[in-house]
């Protein structure tokens, strides 16, 4: 699933879900502009909750998981 929204700004982006270390799921967030990408953990841990929770999230609070993401290269609690 995919999903795109813009921030504040006006820049759009895709967001859609991966993996983390240690099985844990995360948002990432790519701008279709090119860039950066940037991650933000997410509360489920099976895949498929991840994939609903995404689903289910309106756009001010993925605009919000956006604001609070971290680039693709910090490190997070459980790795990478």
């Amino acid at each position: 699933m995919i999903r795109t929204i813009a921030d504040d700004s006006g820049r759009q982006w895709d967001i859609t879900v991966g993996r983390e270390s240690y099985g844990m799921q995360m948002l990432l967030f790519f701008p279709k502009d090119g860039g950066g990408v940037r991650k933000a953990m997410m509360t489920s841990i099976p895949r498929l909750d991840a994939d609903r929770e995404l689903a289910e999230l309106d756009e001010a609070t993925l605009r919000e998981r956006l604001a609070q993401s971290v680039p693709w290269e910090s490190p997070t609690p459980f790795g990478g």
